[in-house]
Order: C-alpha cells, then sequence, then structure tokens
C-alpha cells in the first residue's frame, strides 16, 4: 500500500507536458482534431450538395434541349409535308392570272391550321423576281439602289455581278477582275461562270452580309428571262423598285411601278417557247405555339400543259425570324381541305 500511494503521489506531482506524452501514446483524440475532422466532414457534404445541385440543373437543361429538338423536328417534318402539299396543289390547280386556287402568286401568304399548329403558305413566280444570271446592269443597279444601296455604290456593285457571273479576264470597264478581288484583299476571283444559287452573292467583291439579307429576298437564279413580270411582281421587288415602303399595299405598289420596258418587255420571237416560266418559290412557315419554329423554301418548275408533275430544283431552310406566321383570325381555315386543294376544282 505504501507503495502504491507513493506511485500515485509522484504521478499527481509530474509536469503538463509528461500529461500531454501519455495520452499522445496512448492514442486518444485530442479535442481539436475532433474539431477538424468535423469540419472535414461538412465540406465533403456541402460540395457532394453542391455536385448533385449542379448535376440537377444539367439534367434539367438536357431534359429542355431534347424537349425543344423534338418539338423542332416535328415543326420541320409538318413544314416538309405540306411543302409537298402544296407542291401538289401547284399541280392540280395551273397557275393563270396571276393565281394559283386562292394563292396569289407575288408571295402575299396566307394562313391555314395543321391541327394545333398554324402555318402560312405562300407562292411566289420567280418572274416577278430578278434573274442573277440574265438582269441587265441597269436592273441590278435599281435593284441595289431599292435596298439602300448609294448611287454610285450601286453601280459598282451592279458591274461586279455582271463580272462575276461572265467569262474572261478583263472587267466591263477593262481592268483586271482579278485585280479587283486581290485589292480588295480577297484570296478568291470571280467565277467567270453562272450563279448556281442566290448564296454566291456573297463572293462578289463589295458585297457584305448585311445587304445580301437586303437583296436576297428580291433575287432568283431559276426565272428564265432577264426581265420582270408586272403582274407577279413581289412585294420586295416591288418595295425597291417603286421606292415604295413594305407598310402599302402590294396593289398600290405594282401600280406605280412605272418600269422601263427594258426591264419589263419579252420580245416574242419565233424562239420564244412562252412567256412564263413556270418557276416557283412555295414558302411555307410553321408555328407550334411558342415551343418551336420552321420555315421551309422549295423551288419547283411545274412541267408544261400536256405533263403533270413537277420538278424540285430547290430545298432550304429560312430564317424563321424574318419569315414568320402571321397572326390568325378566328375563321382561319383548314390547311389540308381548305387552302391547300389536292384535286382540280
Amino acid at each position: 500500500m505504501k507503495g502504491e500511494a507513493l506511485t500515485a503521489l509522484a504521478i499527481m506531482n509530474r509536469p503538463c507536458q509528461e500529461y500531454e506524452s501519455d495520452w499522445r501514446t496512448a492514442g486518444d483524440p485530442r479535442p481539436n482534431e475532433n474539431g477538424f475532422a468535423i469540419v472535414v466532414v461538412l465540406v465533403v457534404v456541402s460540395l457532394m450538395a453542391l455536385v448533385a445541385i449542379v448535376l440537377q440543373k444539367s439534367v434539367a437543361v438536357d431534359v429542355r434541349s431534347a424537349s425543344y429538338l423534338a418539338k423542332h423536328a416535328r415543326a420541320e417534318a409538318l413544314a416538309d409535308g405540306l411543302t409537298r402539299l402544296a407542291i401538289r396543289h401547284l399541280v392540280v390547280n395551273a397557275p393563270g392570272n396571276g393565281r394559283s386556287g386562292p394563292f396569289r402568286l407575288d408571295g402575299i401568304p396566307l394562313t391555314c391550321r395543321a391541327g394545333a399548329s398554324l402555318a402560312t403558305i405562300a407562292f411566289t413566280s420567280t418572274d416577278g423576281q430578278i434573274n442573277l444570271n440574265l438582269a441587265s446592269e441597269a436592273l441590278l443597279k435599281r435593284a441595289l439602289a431599292g435596298v439602300g444601296v448609294s448611287d454610285g455604290d450601286a453601280a459598282r456593285l451592279a458591274q461586279n455581278v455582271i463580272d462575276f457571273r461572265s467569262s474572261g479576264d478583263r472587267s466591263i470597264d477593262g481592268g483586271s477582275k482579278l485585280g479587283i478581288y486581290r485589292e480588295a484583299g480577297l484570296n478568291h476571283g470571280p467565277k467567270n461562270g453562272q450563279f448556281e444559287s442566290v448564296g454566291e452573292l456573297e463572293q462578289v467583291v463589295g458585297m457584305t452580309l448585311p445587304l445580301l439579307e437586303r437583296l436576297q429576298p428580291l433575287v432568283t437564279v431559276h426565272s428564265r428571262f432577264g426581265v420582270i413580270n408586272p403582274s407577279v411582281v413581289s412585294m420586295p421587288v416591288a418595295v425597291a423598285l417603286s421606292g415604295g415602303s413594305a407598310s402599302e399595299p402590294l396593289d398600290i405598289l405594282q401600280a406605280r411601278l412605272n418600269l422601263p420596258s427594258e426591264f419589263t418587255y419579252i420580245p416574242k420571237t419565233r424562239g420564244t417557247i412562252s412567256t412564263n416560266s413556270d418557276t416557283y418559290l412555295i414558302r411555307v412557315a410553321v408555328s407550334m405555339g411558342t415551343a418551336a419554329r420552321f420555315t421551309r423554301a422549295a423551288v419547283v418548275e411545274k412541267a408544261p400543259a400536256t405533263q403533270s408533275g413537277a420538278v424540285i430544283m430547290d430545298w432550304s431552310e429560312l430564317d424563321p425570324d424574318r419569315y414568320g406566321v402571321d397572326l390568325a383570325a378566328s375563321d382561319t381555315p383548314a390547311c389540308i381541305g381548305g387552302l391547300l386543294s389536292l384535286e382540280p376544282s
């Protein structure tokens, strides 16, 4: 007993440093180490929660994107189907007097319903547009001026369009066509061949994207003539060539076009087959409310009267913001069985 009491007394009188050594050796955790472990756990849990939130938002975005793509695909499919039905309508309702059934041939759209969706359908005779490959320099200059290009720049750009499509190395003014492109810092030169699409205008020296967007609705590469048929002239062409406003009725713009005969006259010679190209731009815009929109454009050439059918010459997508669906009235007819007649009337 005496020995045990002496041992206990000795332990009580040991310095604090020795106590510290004892519990470290025994492996007992210190209080501040317990606190550190709790902090680590909280940080890990917080990070896991953050990751979960990010993943949840990412999944939500992916779901919305997938839903939009599905709706966009349905809008495209509906636009394509209506475009093919519009081609059938054109085939069975022979164009005449500027109309095909209820449709005008100057690009004025009509609105109809397809199920729960709305659509606008428009027919434009390419004879009411300007042919990039056949139009005269004077007609091109007037069209360019009509979309806001200054007289000097319009004259220069009209010459550049002629130089681009014509063969040979010399410009209209006698200079080097390739030299003009090099002076402008372009690596390419003129095509020295016909335009195959309106989009090739972008390659013409001096052409800008904003100008191309304004000019694109006026021009085509599909009509047979280099002049314009005033009776089916489209709204963009009528506005540009008359100096009017798009807010004015098309009939009024057509009435005051007052174009020189060189812009409208087709000489009737023995080799003249027809004064009508029988080529049409069909534009179908579909809107599924706020869900999705799509605009399809097709250029078709109708077969001669002795034959049936049509040849699709171009099939493209247009900007739905520029070619949207008109506001529909309460009595909007059905697209199929309403506006589009698939059997001869």
